[in-house]
């Protein structure tokens, strides 16, 4: 398929309806929006033939892992998402009918979380898929959150379950902005500073990202294997690898569920009613934020040992 007639028809199947586009996927080089917000988040991500999908992966899927894994970073900075533009690299031969199924893909994605479209660029290549994503969020009431801000005595929290992404999940990232919205929205009784007080999603394995937000906010943290949510996927994982499935929760990474410090007055009441919303992952507290630098993990028992930071690293 030549570039100038699939862009064509991407230019009626990106059209936004959002009213702060003024210019729009097309044949414009720069997408123009107005823009309210006194601030704006912005997040990117790249995805690759071989690394974060195997050549004969469904461009359906590939097209909503990549829109839902950036709308994750928005999701983790507890910011609402307004836009995007997207660059696909098609490998040569895939033909018409995969590019406009990857584009379907994409925009019926982006339409989900209320995302327009607004740009990008295609190319073609000879030695496989690549795509990248760029999204940009106004904050919610209560955002935004980075990853520092952390403060010893807070709730370490994760949502959902963790581990065996591979088995398909994570071609399926589910971000996740209605839990963010309900912990950031949340009231408590003696109200005062922050709820939560950093964030980020879980893309390397819980326990190399949460060594990312520690170092960010000067802060150390303390797991208890207990309590961490295990998926079924990463026991099936671990039938076959010979490593428990807490290995797999900690270390698999793409599970896109978020990664909270949490006031730990808040915690005590959100966590008695977190998941009473229905449609709401479940919120869990795997440990706390403690002083110094150390992460550690401790059994039923409570013996603790260091926290080893393994997940996955790109290598050059």
């Amino acid at each position: 398929m030549q570039e100038n007639a699939f862009i064509d028809w991407l230019r009626g199947r990106f059209a936004a309806a959002d009213a702060s586009v003024l210019v729009g996927s097309g044949a414009d080089d720069c997408a123009h929006v107005a823009v309210d917000a006194p601030r704006l988040a912005f997040s990117i991500d790249s995805f690759a033939e071989g690394s974060h999908f195997a050549p004969d992966t469904p461009p359906r899927l590939i097209a909503a892992k990549a829109m839902g894994a950036s709308l994750s970073d928005l999701a983790a900075s507890g910011c609402r998402p307004r836009w995007a533009l997207a660059s696909a690299c098609f490998r040569r031969g895939l033909g018409g009918d995969w590019a406009r199924e990857f584009a379907d893909g994409l925009a019926e994605a982006a339409e989900r979380h209320g995302v327009a479209i607004v740009g990008g660029d295609t190319a073609s290549s000879a030695a496989g898929v690549f795509v990248t994503v760029c999204v940009a969020g106004e904050p919610m009431p209560g955002g935004p959150v980075t990853r520092a801000g952390a403060r010893p005595g807070d709730a370490l929290v994760v949502t959902g379950r963790l581990g065996g992404s591979l088995l398909g999940r994570h071609l399926r990232p589910e971000p996740r902005f209605a839990e963010m919205r309900a912990i950031l929205g949340f009231q408590p009784q003696r109200p005062g500073g922050a709820v939560v007080n950093a964030a980020m999603d879980i893309s390397d394995g819980l326990a190399l990202d949460l060594s990312r937000l520690a170092a960010e906010s000067g802060v150390g943290a303390a797991i208890e294997a207990g309590l961490v949510p295990i998926s079924a996927d990463a026991g099936r994982m671990a039938e076959k690898s010979g490593r428990s499935p807490l290995a797999h929760a900690l270390s698999d990474g793409e599970d896109f569920e978020l990664l909270l410090a949490v006031d730990a007055d808040a915690w005590r009441e959100f966590g008695s009613q977190a998941g009473a919303e229905p449609g709401l992952a479940e919120f869990t507290r795997v440990g706390w934020i403690t002083g110094g630098r150390e992460l550690s993990i401790s059994d039923a028992a409570g013996e603790k040992r260091p926290l080893q930071l393994e997940g996955y690293v790109h290598e050059w």
